[in-house]
């Protein structure tokens, strides 16, 4: 290789240390997504424990519009709808809900339910509950 070349070299390096360095908000489940979450979570004293998640697919790309319920363990449900980024944001019931018996489920038509998980930060209370949702189509279910 001729001296040339190799000066390219730490250029390109630069180049895609830069871009990858774009890309790190991408990998914090969303950016900024759960600092607003978070900065809004104990504005009402009466509300219970919020919910948040992403939907995606089994590739990690983000579904948006899909359908997701939280259920209590007494049958009273919330439903929201994921924005266009997969993202999705669940108030909280009552205090007098035990957060871990809500139970949170999306979907989507032509698609199917394939994993949840379930993210509880340890040793903190009343603080948002994360539940992804990984969705696959359905085979035979035309995909909307």
């Amino acid at each position: 290789m001729t001296g040339r070349n190799l000066g390219a070299l730490p250029i390109a390096a630069a180049i895609a240390v830069v871009g990858l360095m774009a890309c790190v908000p991408a990998f914090a489940n969303g950016g900024d997504f759960f600092e607003e979450l978070s900065a809004t979570w104990q504005t009402n004293a009466d509300e219970g424990v919020p919910y948040f998640g992403f939907v995606r697919d089994q590739s990690g790309k983000l579904i948006s519009n899909a359908t997701i319920t939280a259920t209590t363990a007494s049958g009273s449900s919330f439903v929201v709808q994921a924005d266009n980024m997969g993202h999705y944001k669940i108030p909280g019931f009552s205090k007098s809900v035990d957060p871990k018996r809500v139970q949170v489920t999306c979907s989507k038509p032509g698609y199917r339910l394939v994993s949840r998980d379930r993210r509880i930060l340890r040793g903190a209370s009343n603080v948002p509950i994360e539940t992804d949702c990984t969705l696959a189509p359905n085979p035979g279910k035309p995909v909307s």
